[in-house]
């Protein structure tokens, strides 16, 4: 069975993938919704306005 025919993919270990999580380095708490992590302050920015956008475009409105 071929879900993603002609795509490439990579398998991560998962020790790798347990080491990359531990080592954010920026992590924004959200009272009552959860928290975000990032390796980076842009690509944090980018992960709260992508899931926002997210939400907006379900027509849920501008939350977490």
């Amino acid at each position: 069975m071929k879900i993603l025919e002609g795509v490439q993919t990579t398998v991560w270990p998962l020790s790798f993938i347990m080491r990359k999580k531990m080592k954010t380095n920026f992590k924004l708490v959200v009272k009552d919704s959860g928290t975000y992590t990032a390796d980076s302050f842009t690509e944090l920015i980018w992960i709260v306005l992508r899931h926002r956008l997210q939400h907006l475009c379900k027509g849920e409105g501008w939350r977490d």
